[in-house]
Order: structure tokens, then sequence, then C-alpha cells
């Protein structure tokens, strides 16, 4: 699932990507106790930053394409923080980041840098609510929604507005896709907002657990996105 998805989805804005920092290493000797200080923030890391159906393992590799142009991009995640995890997307000819931050509730992400959108730009100022929920909200009948404020200017109008998202998980599928056969959760998405005009859309997700996103068909008034996971594995 990526932030640019919104636009295509009906919203006017999605995932955002920016280039990933790179990570320092070391090579000093570490105290014992130091080393099991460290271990054990890892457990919690993987506990706050992974749920079971949006893994961010950094050993694990998605490769998907995008049903509506046949690009394809590999996916891979990376720890930046004990809270932190970036999540990076390489196309042919370019590399989307999103930076994560996760929190007990789920994965959030804020990006800073305005986007440009036909006509103008916009700015995302403040999030309520999670991206992707911790693990007790995945099952059948589980829900969550979310809310970007939003600021940019369209020509030489100033304008604010909002999208929200709100999600319903509504049941157990098996899908097959180019990777294989998935038992899976159905996420139905719908998207509203105003942005000088009103807009919206709507957007089914397939989640396999310690898979993600298996598949998904998008439509809106802004185009559709579509895409299905191709490859899985361990990187």
């Amino acid at each position: 699932m990526s932030f640019r998805e919104l636009i295509a989805n009906g919203a006017i804005v999605g995932w955002f990507h920016f280039p990933a920092e790179p990570l320092s290493h070391t090579k000093d000797m570490i105290p014992r106790s130091l080393c099991v200080a460290v271990l054990l923030g890892g457990v919690a890391f993987a506990n706050l930053c992974s749920s079971a159906f949006y893994p961010t393992n950094a050993e694990l590799r998605w490769r998907y394409r995008n049903l509506n142009d046949n690009q394809v991009y590999t996916q891979t995640f990376t720890q930046t923080g004990s809270s932190a995890v970036v999540e990076q997307r390489r196309y042919a000819e370019r590399i989307e980041t999103t930076q994560w931050t996760c929190t007990p509730q789920g994965l959030r992400t804020l990006p800073e840098s305005e986007i440009p959108i036909p006509g103008g730009s916009v700015r995302l100022t403040r999030l309520t609510g999670v991206i992707i929920p911790s693990n007790e909200t995945w099952r059948v009948g589980g829900r969550w929604s979310y809310r970007y404020e939003l600021k940019g200017r369209i020509a030489v109008f100033d304008l604010s507005g909002f999208l929200e998202v709100e999600n319903r998980i509504v049941a157990k599928e098996t899908i097959a896709v180019a990777a294989g056969r998935f038992e899976t959760l159905r996420v139905e998405a719908s998207f509203r907002g105003e942005f000088g005009i009103g807009f919206g859309g709507r957007a089914t997700y397939w989640f396999a657990e310690g898979v993600g996103v298996v598949k998904q068909v998008s439509e809106g008034g802004f185009g559709g996105l579509s895409s299905e996971l191709i490859e899985f594995g361990r990187s």
C-alpha cells in the first residue's frame, strides 16, 4: 500500500515517498549487556512496527505489478529508529519511499514536503488515526479510519481541506495472483474529502497474514490504481 495510491483511488494525495537516508554502521566492540538491550529493543520494535497483515521485516522482499501500466516494482523495509521504519519501492527508473512512524495503535505517516497536483500543490498538516492498524483490528468486522488535514494552492487560490478514509474488513477470501494462492482478509476502503471541490473514491485490498497486500483494485474520480503481488520471499 502506497501513499501515492490515494491520488489514484479518488483522493488527491496518497502515501508519500521520499529518498531514505543511508544507514551508518560500526565495527566497534559492544558490551554483552548492551547487546542484550539492543536485542530486547529489536523485539519490541518488531512488535510495534510490524503488523501481522503488513509485515515490515527487513529480510523480506515483495515484487508487484501495476495492472494499469504493467510497471513492476520491488518493495523492501529498513528500520531507521526504535519506532520508525522506511518502506522503499524500486521501479526501473525511480525510487519511492514512505517514512512510517510506529505506535501501539499502528503505523502512521505524515509527509513534510508539498506534493504537486494538477494546477498546484498540497501539503498534509495533520493526521488523525493510523494508516495500518495494530493486530487486534485484523478480523472480519474490524474497522479503522483516518483523516488528513490539507493546505495548498491551485492556480492563484490558497485552499484548505481534508481527506477521510474509512476501512472495513468484510470477508475472508482465498485469491490467486501471480505469486500464488493466499488466504486473505478483504478490506473495503472509501475515500472522501474536499479541496476546492469535493472528491471521493473506493478501493478493495486483499491482505494475507505474514505477507501483506496481495492485490488491490481501485477506482475514483481521479483514475484508479490496481496492482497484484508477483513474487514474495526473503531477499
